[in-house]
């Protein structure tokens, strides 16, 4: 029995040390962009980074005409996406504030959309303590 599980471990460690490397072969090679581990975050371009876009203006107009924070994107230096419970977007972004400034923020939003409640933003800017806030989810017909 201590043999079998030995053996699992030095595979498991040898995968793990494959896998380091950034190819499933251990040749060195990167994956493309669009494949990565169950649940690994994965960089938007194109019409999926604009859909982000549209995701966190929606998000941000539906904060500014509740409680707040007011905040306009001025534009996004980096979008993620992972499958978690629901969905997380993780951005890089910066934000124009009410007076006309500009910060860079990294912004996470985390959809769940069939729970009250179940879009929760967090705003991480440099110097500021972390803002996190909730809203419904629009229904999409």
């Amino acid at each position: 029995m201590f043999k079998h599980k030995l053996l699992l471990i030095c595979l498991a460690l040898a995968g793990i040390g494959a896998l380091a490397s950034g190819s499933p072969h251990g040749d060195g090679e990167a994956p493309p962009a669009a494949i990565g581990g169950l649940g690994a975050p994965r960089t938007l371009t194109g019409a999926e980074l604009d859909r982000a876009h549209a995701t966190l203006t929606s998000s941000l107009n539906t904060l500014a005409a509740g409680e707040g924070p007011s905040y306009r994107v001025s534009k996004i230096m980096s979008a993620t996406v992972q499958v978690v419970a629901g969905s997380l977007n993780s951005y890089i972004v910066e934000l124009i504030e009410p007076n006309g400034a500009t910060k860079v923020c990294e912004v996470r939003i985390w959809s769940r959309h069939w729970l009250p409640n179940g879009i929760q933003i967090t705003f991480n800017c440099p110097n500021e303590p972390e803002v996190v806030k909730t809203h419904n989810a629009r229904l999409r017909i």
